[in-house]
């Protein structure tokens, strides 16, 4: 497979800006999806769900109720039929009146922080009882994650605290219950219905979601582009990251940037360390939504870089952008997974360049929901599918990598017709994006490909030289 020609040339900078209004889901969304559930449910074969939510895990729970359960756990019960009930902390009842979805609110204190007023508590196996729980009903836990063999535990694996686990079967199964999520137990792990790279529920969006996460996208963009307009070295990280800015949205990952040999550890928060000349500079931002990072060097070129390490940008740099061009022009409705891993593993091999995760995944409230991305997977991309280019090479010192992660919609000719007809100021942010990525930098994506993000597929491999960018040949 031959490697896209690159050039590093002067490129106008991306316009950046962020809506006026945040698009919000209403009741009719919220209805559809929990309509959508019980019919997974159903064809399952499961009588209940009970969904699990902490601060870190929250996203199938926002899913169907739009709120996230603050500095507390929460659970969400499911029946075939009947309002859901929500069971929440001392901290969070209250948050249940700001949810679309129509439910009965159970205050269970155990759900809050240690020390705090425990009355009336209950135990929980009772209260599920109460709200239709009973012997031989067929209960799925939704958590964050499901297992199979090859994660070294028992397929049927659940993830959710062993107490509401341990409650959940007793209400079902009584004190003698099998091992719950095992052979023959009432109480299986239920996340795939939502997460599966397959067919789960929050892989698909509707037009309203994507609506919202692109007002996150845009958020996202304008503080990244902000971030690089001001990078320089004696810049300290802290400085540097002052300009990363949610407007107190809720965030899907910490604010990273790094420094100089610190910035080959990516996940690292931002320090009071400043940056030299020469520096190489990671930086990651994500809103509940969106996500992008980018990587370069503090530098006006190769010869402000160490003499070891100035045939980076061709030998990392550009292959790396070839590959990012390769992987938006590529990918559509009816792709698989297995083709783009083959063809990212061709152009950008890891052997090489050191990349061992995905390169690419489904990304939603939080940052990774899962990745049809894999070695030999036959799962297509489907309409409504939210992806990430995410691939994060990692060479030997002294090189450096590389990075310009952004996410994009694949919208089949229905979808993008919605889009247009319910959000015509997303839609015309869609086609200016894909104006912009076509002309200055040569990246013309499918008609099915719609550019999320204000800066997707612009990067600057020097910072100091900002007008520079690299662009298709």
């Amino acid at each position: 497979m031959s490697t896209i020609p690159v050039t590093y040339k002067k490129v106008s900078s991306p316009k950046t800006e962020i809506p006026l209004h945040r698009p919000e889901l209403g009741a009719m969304v919220i209805d559809a999806r929990l309509k959508r559930l019980r019919a997974r449910m159903r064809t399952a074969g499961f009588d209940a769900v009970i969904i699990y939510a902490d601060r870190e895990h929250a996203a199938n729970f926002a899913y169907l109720t739009d709120f996230v359960p603050r500095f507390e756990e929460a659970l969400l019960l499911v029946m075939e039929t009947g309002d859901p009930v929500m069971l929440l902390g001392n901290e969070n009842l209250m948050m249940a009146d700001l949810s679309p979805l129509r439910s009965i609110r159970v205050h269970f204190p155990a759900l809050s922080l240690i020390n705090q007023p425990r009355q009336d508590v209950g135990q929980l196996t009772s209260v599920l009882h109460r709200h239709g729980l009973s012997r031989g009903t067929m209960v799925g836990t939704v958590g964050w994650k499901y297992y199979g063999d090859q994660d070294g535990c028992p397929p049927g694996a659940i993830e959710l605290p062993h107490w509401i686990v341990r409650a959940i079967a007793d209400a079902v199964e009584g004190p003698d219950a099998n091992e719950p999520g095992g052979r023959g137990s009432l109480v299986r792990n239920a996340t795939r219905m939502f997460m599966s790279p397959q067919d789960g529920l929050r892989t698909e969006l509707e037009a309203d979601q994507i609506a919202q996460f692109e007002f996150s996208a845009c958020l996202v963009a304008s503080s990244m582009m902000s971030l690089l307009r001001c990078a320089d070295f004696g810049c300290s990280e802290l400085e540097l990251a002052s300009q990363l800015n949610s407007l107190g949205c809720p965030l899907s990952m910490h604010p990273q940037v790094s420094v100089g040999e610190k910035a080959r550890y990516g996940l690292a928060s931002p320090s009071g360390r400043r940056a030299v000349l020469g520096d190489f500079m990671t930086a990651a931002f994500g809103v509940a939504g969106a996500l992008s990072c980018r990587a370069a060097y503090l530098a006006y070129d190769g010869n402000d870089l160490p003499a070891d390490c100035r045939n980076w940008l061709e030998c990392i740099a550009m292959r790396y952008f070839a590959t990012a061009v390769s992987w938006y022009r590529s990918i559509g409705v009816g792709v698989s997974g297995g083709r783009i891993y083959s063809m990212v593993r061709s152009l950008f091999p890891p052997e090489e360049f050191g990349w061992y995760l995905n390169p690419g995944h489904y990304i939603a409230e939080e940052e990774w929901v899962s990745s049809p991305f894999y070695e030999n997977s036959d799962l297509e991309l489907r309409s409504g599918n939210y992806v990430q280019f995410d691939l994060i090479p990692s060479p030997k010192p002294p090189h450096f990598g590389a990075n310009m992660e952004d996410g994009v919609v694949i919208a089949d000719e229905f979808l993008r017709a919605e889009l247009r007809e319910r959000h015509p100021d997303v839609w015309a942010r869609f086609e200016r994006r894909r104006k912009y990525a076509a002309k200055e930098i040569g990246l013309e994506l499918p008609i099915d490909v719609l550019p999320i993000s204000d800066i997707l597929g612009y990067y600057i491999p020097f910072l100091r030289r900002k007008d520079y960018a690299l662009a298709v040949r």
